[in-house]
């Protein structure tokens, strides 16, 4: 999949040497990763600071929540903008 166009990223490095992706596609209107194991996490929704649940359908506000939630379980997760195409092998959209 190649991604083209200016948009939020989570990029969550796993322990295992692993590396997951997790971005908005705002064309689509969907949350989209890289890793398949997360799809189903990330289906199942996310709870916010105010301690509601957000699913995919709530797009950005999902990736805040799913940001807030690696971080604050011990993952070194990073929010960057990505401006240049993205381009990988295997994409999930949940």
């Amino acid at each position: 999949m190649l991604m083209k166009r200016e948009t939020d990223v989570l990029v969550v490095p796993y322990p295992r040497g692993c590396t997951a992706i997790v971005w908005f596609d705002p064309d689509a209107g969907a949350i989209t990763t890289s890793h398949a194991g997360l799809r189903a996490t990330l289906r199942r929704g996310f709870q916010s600071w105010e301690g509601c649940l957000v699913s995919p359908h709530d797009g950005h506000t999902l990736l805040a929540a799913v940001y807030d939630h690696l971080f604050l379980n011990g993952y070194a997760v990073q929010w960057i903008k990505v401006t240049a195409g993205l381009e990988m092998e295997h994409s999930y959209r949940v």
